[in-house]
């Protein structure tokens, strides 16, 4: 009789290694909120390292009374201002985990972010990022909406890289920045964060890792993101110029950097995003700007809203503009970013008894 070699279970996927590079320049003000927000999570991440950009505040003082008792953290502070890009750049150097968030530090995330994102990737070996929605939150921490990104699924899912690259068409991008943890070795591999594209650099950069490796998602907030003047993506969006030499580069580098991706139907279209979104950084006050280098129908009618609709009515001059140079997506915007995100925030309401969201 022979006897029957006992069944091995398969062992559980083991949880990715995760480290948080928060840079900051002058964000005293902010910074406990950003740090404790992630020193106090329940799973918390494997490392923390905060990248002080030459501050002229007391942001350094700030860090290390926040830090210094906690032997996971660790404070680079730069000699010389590097820039955000380049404090980032500090802060992957000293770290070798097998993925990356990088939080601004005006920015803060919420509980449970780790433990799901862990949870998430340990699923998908080696996928290019994981990502969630956020809150916008004005300088009071006060929630004042859920940001409007795409929602591509309405629970935790994976798109393999091909399903990343018709997302990326389909509907634009449906990351947030606050919540984006990148593998470490694609983000490296992908040349990482190219300071040309300023504010929108992270974007570009998530969409060619996830295109490399895929994405995985999770359709709930973790992150809040501050809304305040002067910001990097604002500064950037609200420069008609720069938005159109930003995607000058991208035509000319865009397909050998990522043919998959950089296609010449997606450069069309991700081209009249960009010119969108330098109108409604600009309140509407831009559309005249982008007429000028529109072509037929649409430098016609931007013309036209120009000249017939007020500057005041700064929504409606947006609406129009929206109509006119971005058709293809209505349906999606509506599908993905109003109705989803609305499903979302009944649940998150429901889940809280009805009580707002307080980050």
């Amino acid at each position: 009789m022979s006897v029957r070699e006992p069944t091995i279970p398969p062992s559980a996927p083991q949880a990715p290694s995760i480290a948080v590079i928060v840079p900051n320049w002058n964000d005293a003000r902010y910074l406990r909120r950003c740090i404790t927000s992630v020193l106090d999570q329940d799973v918390p991440p494997d490392e923390l390292i905060l990248v002080d950009d030459h501050s002229t505040d007391d942001s350094v003082s700030v860090m290390h009374s926040l830090i210094d008792n906690y032997p996971r953290a660790k404070l680079v502070v730069n000699p010389v201002n590097l820039g955000t890009y380049g404090a980032v750049d500090e802060g992957l150097k000293r770290t070798s985990a097998d993925y990356v968030l990088f939080l601004a530090s005006n920015d803060f995330v919420l509980p449970g972010i780790f433990e799901r994102a862990r949870s998430c990737l340990a699923r998908n070996p080696g996928v290019g990022l994981w990502s969630a929605m956020m809150w916008l939150v004005d300088e009071n921490d006060v929630p004042i909406r859920l940001h409007p990104s795409a929602v591509p699924a309405m629970h935790d899912a994976h798109f393999p890289p091909a399903e990343c690259v018709q997302l990326a068409y389909r509907f634009g991008y449906w990351f947030t920045g606050s919540t984006l943890i990148y593998h470490r070795k694609t983000l490296i591999a992908a040349g990482g964060f190219d300071p040309f594209y300023k504010g929108l650099s992270d974007l570009l950069t998530a969409l060619i890792v996830a295109s490399r490796r895929g994405a995985a998602f999770s359709p709930e907030p973790f992150a809040a993101m501050r809304i305040h003047a002067g910001s990097y993506l604002s500064n950037t969006l609200a420069d008609a110029k720069t938005v159109e030499t930003m995607i000058g580069r991208l035509r000319s580098e865009g397909p050998t950097l990522e043919p998959r991706l950089f296609t010449p139907a997606y450069l069309d279209r991700l081209a009249l995003r960009f010119q969108f979104a330098a109108i409604r950084g600009f309140g509407g006050a831009g559309v005249g700007d982008i007429a000028s280098k529109a072509i037929g129908p649409r430098r016609r009618a931007l013309r036209l809203i120009d000249r017939i609709v007020p500057a005041g009515m700064r929504r409606t001059r947006v609406a129009l503009a929206f109509v006119i140079l971005r058709p293809f997506d209505i349906a999606p915007t509506i599908w993905y970013r109003f109705f989803r995100t609305a499903v979302v925030l009944l649940r998150v309401r429901i889940r809280n008894r009805g009580a707002p969201q307080q980050p």
